[in-house]
């Protein structure tokens, strides 16, 4: 009899301590004890040790514990969640200062103001780079910013234009007809004032 007692005891600690072992830490700083009855994506309902129901948003809950810990476990618990939510709020402030900076630079390829030249003008070759296209010259294959590296360092104005050498339509004539691929020469001329 005093066994049975002994393990009816034992067996109603474990209930009871199962029934309240989630550990709610707000971020208020304040902890609940209890069992979750009812939760959705907005709201926990938990009653507390002394049996009272309480509804808890959570956009106030830090984080929930579903298992008994000591109070210096859950102080460790609150901490580390209160760095990991610091870090993700600096994480997030440097991205929108990152896009922030980037907005303010002009938007496109170039990082550098061009003057392009009138056809009229006095102009001299500077730098040439041999494109590839497919689809009869209506998709670029080549990095379509590698012509960058073509411009002068100054701010004198250019004039870029497309040239087919005998190399270029004899390459296009040989491979095109088969594959659609076509190649042509991009040429920067750098114009007197």
């Amino acid at each position: 009899m005093l066994l049975r007692l002994f393990i009816s005891f034992v067996l109603f600690l474990l209930s009871s301590s199962a029934v309240f072992s989630t550990n709610v830490l707000l971020k208020s700083g304040g902890v609940i004890k209890g069992r979750v009855v009812n939760q959705d994506a907005n709201q926990m309902i938990i009653i507390d040790e002394t049996g009272i129901s309480r509804t808890i948003q959570k956009s106030n809950i830090l984080k929930t514990v579903y298992k008994e810990y000591s109070e210096q476990e859950l102080a460790a618990i609150r901490k580390e969640e209160e760095r990991k939510l610091n870090l993700a709020k600096q994480k997030k402030e440097t991205t929108n200062q990152t896009k922030t900076n980037d907005a303010k630079l002009p938007q496109g390829i170039l990082t550098k103001q061009l003057a392009l030249s009138s056809v009229d003008e006095n102009c001299f070759f500077h730098a040439s780079k041999v494109e590839w296209y497919w689809f009869y010259g209506n998709f670029s294959i080549t990095n379509p910013n590698a012509w960058e590296e073509l411009l002068p360092e100054d701010d004198r104005p250019i004039k870029v234009s497309f040239q087919s050498t005998w190399v270029d339509t004899t390459l296009t004539l040989l491979i095109g007809s088969l594959t659609t691929i076509s190649r042509k020469t991009k040429v920067v001329e750098v114009c007197e004032f």
